[in-house]
């Protein structure tokens, strides 16, 4: 009989014991699982997706196109889709001795009566302002890169669309030449009325301006073509039309 206590209590004593220890694998386990979990949700929220920060469009110099093209090339809505795609070159900032400016690929013969003014983009490789009584017209020459912005026909329709009668109507008078200049194409377009550059900031209208004149010349280089484009009150575009193409006639090849 004391045998038989013995091993009972003995058989009772493991089955504590075998209890207790399937306790305890049972809360590590349990542990475990709940660990896991927690790191796999932590892991679930760092992977979401970029912080609003790290998803907002990266700030670039180059985009300067959404008012500053003025209907030089294509462009959709008030974004310059050719923004970006010329890198400042190292051109000379001011005329030589001779008054020759270097803008890249070509230079030419900076007029007595216009004045210097300091880029406001690197897309533009010179800036002039032309004074007069009428107001102030801007001579800029623009350059986007090898690809350029678009066909000659593209850009000069542009261009002359732009501009309308007082009544409305499209324009049917602008003036169109090609010539050779030191080897290079030059294409010429001369029109006048009411301007609009269609560049406006979304939702907003633009209002036309009366008694506008643009004459523009496109140069066609082997790094790509550069666009010059001479726009302002009518009357002081007329008074510096021949400057404009003084300095077309003295565009040479960059030494």
């Amino acid at each position: 009989m004391v045998n038989d206590y013995g091993q009972l209590m003995f058989m009772g004593a493991r089955t504590d014991l075998s209890c207790s220890n399937t306790a305890m694998m049972v809360t590590q386990t349990f542990r475990i699982l709940v660990m896991t979990l927690t790191l796999l949700l932590v892991a679930g929220c760092q992977t979401k997706g970029p912080t609003p920060n790290e998803g907002a469009p990266s700030s670039s110099p180059a985009q300067v196109g959404t008012t500053e093209t003025g209907g030089t090339h294509p462009a959709t809505g008030t974004q310059d889709p050719h923004a970006g795609m010329a890198p400042p070159q190292d051109v000379h900032a001011v005329p030589d001795d001779s008054g020759m400016l270097d803008v890249g690929a070509i230079a030419f013969k900076v007029p007595d009566n216009l004045q210097m003014k300091q880029p406001k983009s690197s897309m533009r490789r010179a800036q002039l302002s032309a004074p007069g009584a009428a107001g102030p017209a801007e001579l800029v020459v623009y350059f986007f890169g090898p690809q350029g912005a678009g066909t000659t026909k593209d850009n000069i329709d542009r261009w002359v669309g732009q501009f309308s009668n007082a009544d409305g109507s499209p324009v049917s008078d602008a003036k169109q030449s090609t010539s050779k200049v030191s080897g290079f194409d030059v294409t010429r377009v001369e029109v006048a009325g009411q301007f609009e550059s269609g560049m406006a900031p979304a939702g907003q209208p633009e209002a036309a301006k009366g008694g506008q004149r643009m004459i523009a010349a496109i140069v066609e280089t082997s790094g790509g073509p550069y666009y010059i484009k001479f726009i302002g009150p009518n009357a002081t575009v007329a008074e510096y039309a021949g400057s404009f193409d003084g300095l077309i006639a003295s565009i040479v090849a960059s030494p």
